[in-house]
């Protein structure tokens, strides 16, 4: 085995190893401050800090890093518990692409309903793969439609894109 393949497995092999470290117990942790109903306990700015580290203490599991223990802490002084879902998502995606997944990323106008994102994903995972994870973000700019971003392949359905389009043909 050559020297970078070697030195290779042994970052993947550190790489996994340290976001296990994070990823479990943070998926743990925000389910049960999901389950609890402290998130927006934790938000409140009038609530003191030592408050919500009595709140959170509860929720951790055993062998929790003081690293991820001391993140959830600075997300509640933040008053940004709120984001802890979304963070979680996030390593869980870039864990994915690291160990070779694909990700789609879908911007729309306005929030998809649970029917579109299936019947869109039936459609997008026809068209490029099974493996893909979907990430999904709301911008108004769209205006309406969608935009799919699967790598470095972008598929725009957008009123956005579809005026931009017609402009440049006018001109």
């Amino acid at each position: 085995m050559s020297n970078e393949r070697l030195a290779q497995t042994y970052a993947l092999a550190v790489f996994e190893e340290a976001l296990a470290r994070w990823l479990t117990p943070l998926q743990a942790i925000a389910a049960s401050v999901e389950q609890a109903g402290l998130t927006e306990k934790l938000d409140d700015a009038a609530l003191e800090f030592s408050k919500k580290q009595e709140l959170l203490q509860p929720v951790f599991p055993s062998h929790t890093p003081n690293e991820a223990q001391n993140f959830l802490f600075l997300l509640a002084s933040k008053n940004h518990t709120h984001l802890l879902r979304q963070v979680v998502a996030a390593l869980d995606r870039y864990a994915k692409r690291e160990a070779g997944g694909v990700g789609a990323r879908v911007t729309s106008a306005l929030a998809l309903t649970d029917g579109e994102k299936a019947a869109l994903e039936t459609k997008i995972r026809a068209q490029f793969s099974q493996d893909l994870s979907f990430d999904y973000v709301v911008d108004p700019a769209v205006l309406g439609g969608v935009v799919v971003r699967v790598g470095d392949k972008v598929i725009d359905g957008s009123v956005a894109g579809k005026l931009a389009a017609l402009q440049e043909r006018l001109k």
